[in-house]
């Protein structure tokens, strides 16, 4: 059977599906949007029958999937990768909307097409995954969801690896889905020590399953030039307590700014005369980050996740002296006084003390920094994907010992 660009189907002699996955190969292709890897799942051919081609483009396309069955890893959306590894990795382009996910968009109803998308994008990852032996995903919905398909594939499976695991716990329904979905899930990347128990706690799911890999800075794309414009500064969205923060700085002779795009993380709270609020896009916000002389990481400590880690490396990056607010979170990347300054969460008066130390004595806010930019630097976007793909090649390595051990005997 042979789906056309319409959606008919045809049924071609000779040909038949294996398997009750591979009948649901036969869904309508214009539901998948544009996934033209491997192209057999575009047209809706049985894994293990030869293709009939009917252009040039066709035939491209196959030799592309002839290659692709020699590929150990299947991934979406670009990521930077040394070239063995590229050579090895498969991407599925996914990024179009379907008409009903248009639709939505149109209506203010971005959330749904957001989830729309990420089912879709969940199913063509499982229908183009049997020819591979590692899937690697985010821990969002389509990452999830890909876990959740996997256990109907029953041994026969690829191993799956998640990174970007930054869950808050949710009610007993969402745990319990949590559940079922992790279980299938090989290997869970985590960017803290302590997010590892957590998560094994609260979703009832195997330590083991989860492994800290160091995250990385984000600042390979953006022009910036480092200064000391003689502020404090302190910015972010995700899990950010401005509070004790806004306390800390209060009545100190100093210029702050905080930049978020978010204002009703300051709702409620009195922001002094001295500091600054701004809205920033990803561009400005670095600028302002370098101009500073101290950066501030004000964190939520008390949640299932911890965070701020792409600001903190930046601004470790960059050579500022930095003050986290979660120590438990940010003890894997900081050492504290002499990379950085780690305070209890929503303590304001140790707040203000750190602040006071790294203002009033600059040489010593100076080593940290320069201690601080040693310790980022090598914490490149390239290096944690190495790191992640290593932990595919580590389950394939010990899944090939296992086999020959059963072979031998």
């Amino acid at each position: 059977m042979i789906v056309h660009p319409a959606g008919r189907r045809t049924r071609v002699a000779g040909t038949s599906s294996i398997g009750n996955w591979n009948k649901l190969r036969f869904f309508p292709a214009w539901l998948m949007g544009d996934i033209s890897k491997p192209p057999s799942q575009r047209f809706g051919i049985g894994v293990g029958h030869p293709p009939i081609l009917h252009s040039p483009k066709e035939e491209r396309l196959h030799a592309l999937d002839s290659r692709a069955l020699q590929q150990d890893f299947l991934a979406y959306g670009p990521h930077a990768l040394p070239p063995e590894l590229q050579n090895r990795t498969t991407v599925l382009d996914f990024r179009k909307d379907v008409w009903w996910e248009k639709a939505w968009r149109s209506m203010h109803l971005s959330s749904l097409a957001v989830k729309s998308q990420a089912l879709r994008r969940a199913w063509a990852l499982f229908r183009a995954s049997s020819r591979y032996s590692v899937v690697v995903t985010t821990g969002t919905l389509d990452g999830l969801a890909f876990g959740f398909l996997q256990k109907f594939r029953g041994r026969r499976r690829p191993f799956q690896l998640m990174y970007d695991c930054m869950w808050y716990g949710g009610s007993w329904m969402k745990r319990l889905w949590m559940r079922a979905c992790l279980r299938q899930v090989d290997r869970c990347v985590v960017w803290a020590s302590a997010e590892a128990a957590r998560y094994s706690k609260a979703y009832n799911v195997p330590r083991e399953k989860f492994v800290f890999v160091p995250h990385h800075h984000s600042l390979r794309n953006y022009t910036f030039e480092v200064g000391d414009k003689g502020y404090i500064f302190a910015g972010g969205n995700s899990d950010r307590d401005y509070g004790p923060f806004l306390e800390s700085v209060r009545d100190l002779p100093v210029r702050c700014i905080v930049a978020t795009t978010l204002p009703g993380l300051l709702r409620g709270k009195s922001v002094p005369s001295n500091v600054q609020v701004v809205g920033a896009t990803p561009s400005e916000f670095r600028q302002l980050m370098a101009d500073s002389r101290i950066v501030v990481v004000p964190m939520q400590a008390d949640l299932l996740r911890t965070g701020g880690q792409q600001t903190f490396l930046n601004a470790m990056y960059m050579g500022k002296p930095v003050i986290l607010t979660d120590p438990q979170g940010g003890a894997d990347y900081i050492e504290d006084g002499k990379t950085g300054i780690l305070v209890p969460p929503g303590d304001s008066d140790a707040l203000r003390g750190a602040l006071a130390f790294l203002w009033n004595h600059p040489e010593e806010a100076r080593v940290i920094g320069a201690r601080s930019r040693e310790a980022a630097t090598p914490l490149t976007t390239e290096r944690c994907n190495i790191e992640i793909w290593g932990l595919g090649i580590e389950l394939l390595r010990e899944s090939s010992a296992l086999k020959s051990q059963a072979a031998v005997r």
